[in-house]
């Protein structure tokens, strides 16, 4: 579960891409594009991509830091030869110092489900996420996640 967790979020945790418009995305819009991008990076397994989207002073609820956390995903990757993610960001606040706390329903499975599945007929964790991210540049990062396994109730708020 542990493992399920610091990939999901280190997934959900990384790197924005922002196109070239003349209308700025908000920082809610820069923060799901971000979410998204992370997403599907952890669902392709691609470590490196994934780790571009956490900032090098990452702290996590049990005490991982940016080395385990890499070392964590390296490992679940290697093991976990498919990925499928489905979430729902359920909050997202914005403070006026380039900081955002984002709360992440997600399911993690090892194999394709449909959004339209009962959630007590899940076959995968359950997932809660409270994030925190750092606004570095043009770069949300992901610098801080506190976790717990979720309850189908969880999503039905």
């Amino acid at each position: 579960m542990q493992r399920a967790f610091s990939l999901f979020f280190i997934l959900l945790l990384l790197h924005a891409v922002w196109g070239c418009s003349d209308d700025p995305l908000s920082a809610d819009e820069q923060l799901r594009t971000t979410i998204r991008e992370a997403e599907s990076y952890i669902q392709a397994r691609d470590l490196s991509a994934t780790l571009e989207f956490v900032h090098a002073d990452y702290r996590d609820n049990n005490g991982f830091d940016l080395r385990q956390l890499r070392a964590m995903l390296a490992g679940y990757f290697l093991r976990h030869k498919s990925i499928h993610l489905l979430t729902t960001i359920d909050n997202i606040e914005v403070d006026e110092n380039g900081q955002a706390q984002v709360l992440i329903y997600a399911g993690l499975a090892g194999s394709p489900q449909d959004r339209e599945t009962s959630l007590s007929q899940w076959r995968g964790d359950l997932l809660r996420l409270d994030l925190t991210f750092l606004q570095q540049d043009d770069e949300w990062l992901l610098s801080e996640a506190d976790w717990r396994r979720a309850t189908p109730q969880d999503f039905m708020h």
